[in-house]
């Protein structure tokens, strides 16, 4: 809801700092599913769900890479990020499966 009324806005300290809190956790989940599969990690019956999580967590390093470019003078548009950033919920959706 923040970054929708805040859409032309650049984000505050807290919400980037949030976010690379949360990419952190995704990262060291990622890292710890890909430890304990192994190559079984893209062969088992959770394939489509953990190939979902590695582009989820590639994007956001990416995500986070060009919100740090743009805060440091780059000027990069950041509109593409903010449609790809619904993604996110559908990682919150496999609760629900």
């Amino acid at each position: 809801n923040y970054e929708i009324n805040n859409i032309n806005k650049d984000p505050n300290d807290f919400m980037v700092a949030m976010e690379l809190v949360l990419v952190c956790f995704y990262i060291t989940e990622l890292g710890f599913k890909l430890v304990a599969h192994g190559r079984w990690f893209f062969f088992n019956k959770d394939m489509s769900w953990n190939i979902l999580d590695l582009f989820l967590v590639v994007q956001s390093i990416y995500e986070q890479a060009i919100v740090f470019l743009s805060t440091h003078g780059a000027g990069v548009n950041r509109s593409f990020l903010r449609t790809v950033h619904i993604l996110k919920i559908v990682k919150v959706l496999r609760v629900v499966k």
